[in-house]
């Protein structure tokens, strides 16, 4: 089985708890393929629908491993075309309920297993991120979150 970690969206706004951030930068060297995403709000439809101008491009507060590939996105799904060759994809960052659910159900629709790494993920604050737990059970199965 062909696994790798996506870190999505481990930006200075988005990370209400530091102490996850440390703990990801630590999770990453379990894994040979490491992808790591950062928001923009260049091109984004977020910004022109929502008008929320979010995190724009900030910096990473963790330090990515060496071989990592780190990519920029616009929305909320942070699944790349190039993540097909997995069978499995664990997932962690932030927003549970938005960034993380959304390329949770991505992977499924692209037949890749979304595995969520509950302690590696967050939200605005522990309500959203519980919501966002719920729905994931629900929609991806109880099975996939660990």
């Amino acid at each position: 089985m062909k696994k790798a970690l996506l870190i999505i969206d481990a930006q200075k706004s988005a990370v209400i708890k530091p102490e996850i951030a440390l703990n990801i930068e630590k999770l990453q060297y379990e894994y040979d393929v490491v992808y790591v995403s950062k928001y923009t709000n260049t091109g984004s439809p977020l910004l022109k629908i929502l008008d929320w101008s979010g995190y724009d491009n900030e910096a990473l507060v963790f330090t990515p491993k060496e071989n990592a590939i780190i990519f920029t996105k616009t929305g909320y799904s942070a699944y790349l075309e190039e993540m097909a060759e997995f069978d499995e994809m664990h997932l962690c960052g932030f927003d549970t309920e938005a960034c993380v659910y959304k390329t949770a159900m991505d992977l499924i629709e692209h037949n890749i297993r979304p595995i969520i790494l509950r302690d590696y993920c967050y939200s605005t604050d522990n309500e959203m991120h519980a919501m966002g737990l719920k729905i994931l059970e629900k929609n991806i199965g109880a099975q996939n979150i660990r």
